[in-house]
């Protein structure tokens, strides 16, 4: 039998280096990959201990450079400590890392998260943040992110009011003081946070607002309700189309000004009742509204948004909120603000605090303007149009702030009597946003505002 001669392949000059080419890539590409591994994961395990390491994947050196220091010194301590040992674990002995990278337009972060288990109940676990500008090259922190010096504060209260709203979300039964407490170290607190497309997240691991059982916390406070807290350039603000009836104030400037306010509503009849007639005056009015009942009168509430008046708070229930807990009193406003946005598309800054009681704590939870009043009419007492008239008229003076209830047909008919004999007399009747703007007023949120 004969057998073909087998013939040897040859490679040009050309295929010759085109090969080495080939074979260099193809190692280059297995190195590569066998050196990020030994450089971003570590694995040691002996009879004493398990140690397995996951080292940041990031693209910025100094965030790098210091997550990586910072697992590396707690490896050493923990190394050292296992070397302190004069006894064998019946169980082995655990140190493991994970991270989670976070990026909102020029901001970087990293958030470590270290477990121990070095005997006892459970792991010990230890969370540390690092956040980089890419503008500013340098480090930061929540503070750099906040429009001013209250916004910690307010921040730190909404925080507070998340984390207790998380643990009756969840039937969780958390400390209020602990809650307090786990908040209370200043930008500290609010070490580890990340912008999402909701809102600003916050994360608490276990032991800082409630007990181990209950796991890492996480809240999330929508960008809307951080409007004037964070920076402009944070926010991720929905664009409202805005059709309010803008008013000319210039034509006001020479006129004494007279803020009729209505509270409790809105009613249909009564409300509906004011709308009508507004115009005869050239008048507008300020609504503080309770959350509880602006739903069954949306409609009727829209208009007077719509029509140019201005819509604030008279909580949700018109609770008394010098009785309740802070988070009772965040609840109460923040529902009834949810539920105003939600008709109108904004949320109001103005806020009646019933009864008129208030106090530092209240103001300062709320975030709001406090807005009184110095002219008690007490229509809900009387119900009588021309007593109300009268006392309107006999009492009005420039700046001042009158307090009617849109409930009663009483009360509007009063009101109305009261614009048609006083705009003889040089009155205008504006909002209480049409007011400030006109005295040229800067709010302060810490005060109560009588009259202007």
């Amino acid at each position: 039998m004969k057998y073909k001669k087998k013939h040897k392949i040859r490679l040009t000059k050309t295929g010759k280096i085109l090969f080495s080419i080939i074979i260099f890539i193809f190692l280059s590409i297995i190195l590569f990959t066998n050196s990020n591994k030994e450089t971003f994961y570590l694995k040691e395990e002996n009879d004493l201990y398990v140690m397995e390491i996951k080292y940041p994947r990031i693209n910025n050196k100094m965030l790098l450079a210091d997550a990586t220091d910072y697992i590396n010194n707690k490896k050493d301590e923990f190394k050292e400590n296992m070397q302190d040992l004069d006894y064998k674990p019946s169980s082995k002995y655990d140190f493991k890392t994970t991270y989670e990278v976070s990026e909102n337009n020029n901001m970087v972060g990293i958030h470590l998260t270290i477990y121990e288990y070095t005997g006892g109940a459970h792991y010990m676990r230890e969370d540390k943040s690092f956040y980089y500008d890419k503008n500013k090259r340098k480090e930061v922190s929540i503070q750099d992110f906040l429009e001013n010096e209250e916004s910690l504060n307010r921040i730190t209260s909404l925080a507070y009011y998340y984390v207790m709203k998380y643990s009756k979300d969840n039937n969780l039964d958390f400390d209020e003081d602990w809650v307090k407490e786990g908040l209370s170290n200043g930008v500290n607190s609010l070490e580890h946070f990340r912008f999402i497309d909701k809102g600003l997240e916050f994360i608490f691991p276990p032991y800082q607002v409630a007990y181990y059982a209950a796991g890492e916390i996480k809240i999330v406070i929508p960008y809307e309700e951080l409007a004037g807290v964070l920076k402009k350039e944070y926010l991720r603000e929905e664009q409202v189309d805005n059709k309010v009836k803008k008013r000319n104030l210039k034509e006001f400037s020479d006129k004494k000004l007279l803020a009729f306010t209505f509270d409790d509503g809105p009613s249909y009849i009564a409300t509906n009742k004011l709308l009508d007639n507004l115009d005869k005056y050239n008048a507008r009015v300020t609504f503080f509204v309770l959350g509880s009942r602006v739903e069954d009168y949306k409609d009727t509430l829209k208009r007077a948004h719509d029509m140019g008046n201005t819509i604030g708070s008279h909580t949700y229930s018109h609770s008394n909120l010098v009785k309740l807990n802070d988070y009772d009193i965040i609840n109460e406003i923040k529902k009834t603000n949810d539920n105003i946005k939600n008709i109108i598309g904004e949320n109001p800054i103005y806020l009646r605090p019933p009864y008129g009681n208030t106090n530092k704590n209240i103001k300062k939870l709320s975030n709001m303007n406090t807005i009184m009043w110095d002219l008690d009419t007490e229509d809900w007492k009387y119900k009588d149009k021309e007593k109300i008239a009268k006392y309107i008229i006999d009492n009005a003076h420039d700046g001042g702030i009158v307090l009617l209830h849109d409930l009663y047909e009483t009360s509007i008919d009063g009101a109305l009597l009261a614009m048609e004999e006083l705009s003889k007399e040089g009155y205008a009747f504006v909002t209480i946003e049409e007011m400030i703007k006109l005295k040229n007023i800067e709010l302060d949120k810490e005060k109560s505002y009588y009259y202007f």
